[in-house]
């Protein structure tokens, strides 16, 4: 099992009652977040658009109605009408910064940004309107101020300091501004409104808990799809999707693709001999070497099903490839897993084929290309590399190539 899979099984166990993964998993999970909320982010905003429009129209009745031609019509147009504008050039800002936004970390602090100045003006003309008598706005103030902790991809640890500031903000301006004759009625209003906040953030708390969840689920779902459960390494499915990527890459920028199949020698008298549970250790051994050797962003090892593996390598070279295999080859008999009924050797050896992709290759074409260079290690004594281009020196095994080199 991988890195990967193991975080996410011991984020689930956790709980994560602090709604807090660790951060390689949190990072992850606010990309998850982003993407999965960001048609409610911008229908938040185009929401707010249409409460703006409400808004205004609601002020150009107040106005024709009770102000125009007042007093007060010059405190209006110096109070009110900016608010409204202001809360226009914040949402058409954050839509038209949107394009850059979505895939960005900044996302969650524009939109609270946005948020808290729409509440402050708001705060502003309601007040204005208390004070004037023509209608009380504040009842829309709650309406805005419970959009921050509406699911529009900000986490719970994002929205609440901010609601609670703007909740701080809408108490200590009204004992501020509003006179004690208003000041009653406000605190009815304020009142279900800190009440409506907390069952708010309570359901917001829930709500995250219930979306982290969902995407460990899913990215363990994800990973069990694509790998080998006993091994971690990837399966046939996943090898069939990476083998596709990389084919239509190396036609692109003109590499090589090279496929290694490794199949361990003797290994059905060796699961006969010493059991199926040693038989799964010594998988889990050979698969942990050859990991090792898909360390590059483009390749990747595969468990091909029972005692075979395979190894995809991008931008390599026939004797490039076959040195490292070799290499492993020397590795696995370091390991010393006895294999003492292995008519090859006393320990655990393997036979590798490796084939070289051509332009128009499919999976099925490179695998019957490394398969038959497998055959030829297998029936030239087990326990060698052969390839496309290989040599008498590069085919022969280990013992051999010492041998040699001592002479």
């Amino acid at each position: 099992m991988d890195n990967a899979s193991y975080l996410y099984r011991h984020e689930l166990q956790s709980r994560y009652r602090w709604l807090r993964f660790a951060p390689d998993v949190e990072r992850e999970f606010m990309r998850f977040l982003r993407e999965t909320q960001s048609f409610n982010f911008v229908a938040c905003v185009w929401i707010g658009l249409a409460l703006w429009l409400g808004v205004v129209g609601w002020d150009v009745l107040r106005y024709v109605q009770h102000i125009e031609g007042t007093a007060i019509e010059a405190r209006y147009l110096q109070t009110v009408i900016p608010a409204r504008l202001v809360n226009l050039l914040a949402l058409g800002g954050l839509l038209a910064a949107l394009p850059r936004l979505r895939n960005s970390d900044w996302l969650g602090a524009a939109g609270l940004a946005t948020i808290a100045v729409y509440c402050i003006c708001t705060f502003a003309s309601a007040y204005f309107y208390k004070l004037l008598g023509v209608g009380d706005g504040m009842a829309a103030s709650i309406l805005i101020l419970m959009t921050v902790l509406f699911p529009c991809g900000m986490t719970l640890r994002q929205a609440l300091p901010t609601g609670l500031m703007l909740l701080a903000a809408y108490w200590f301006t009204a004992w501020k501004i509003l006179p004690p004759l208003h000041w009653m009625a406000f605190r009815e209003t304020a009142s279900l409104l800190t009440v409506c906040m907390c069952m708010m953030a309570f359901g917001s708390y829930l709500r995250e808990r219930g979306a982290r969840e969902q995407f460990l689920l899913r990215r363990l779902l994800d990973w069990e799809a694509a790998h080998d459960p006993l091994t971690g390494l990837a399966n046939r499915r996943s090898f069939q999707r990476h083998f596709e990527v990389c084919l239509a890459q190396a036609r692109r920028d003109g590499k090589t693709l090279m496929l290694a199949i490794l199949d361990l020698d003797h290994f059905k008298l060796y699961n006969d001999h010493y059991g199926h549970k040693a038989g799964d250790r010594a998988l889990q051994q050979v698969a942990l070497l050859l990991g090792h050797y898909a360390a590059r962003p483009m390749d990747l090892a595969i468990r091909l099903g029972g005692e075979e593996f395979g190894l995809l390598s991008y931008a390599d070279e026939v004797p490039a490839l076959t040195r490292r295999m070799q290499h492993l080859l020397a590795q696995l008999q370091a390991l010393q897993i006895i294999h003492e009924y292995s008519p090859t050797a006393p320990c655990l050896t393997a036979s590798i084929g490796i084939a070289q992709a051509e332009p128009s290759a499919t999976t099925d074409s490179l695998f019957l290309q490394a398969d038959a260079q497998l055959y030829r290690a297998k029936n030239t004594g087990r326990n060698r590399v052969c390839g496309p281009e290989d040599t008498e020196a590069q085919s022969r095994n280990p013992a051999e190539r010492t041998a040699v080199a001592a002479a």
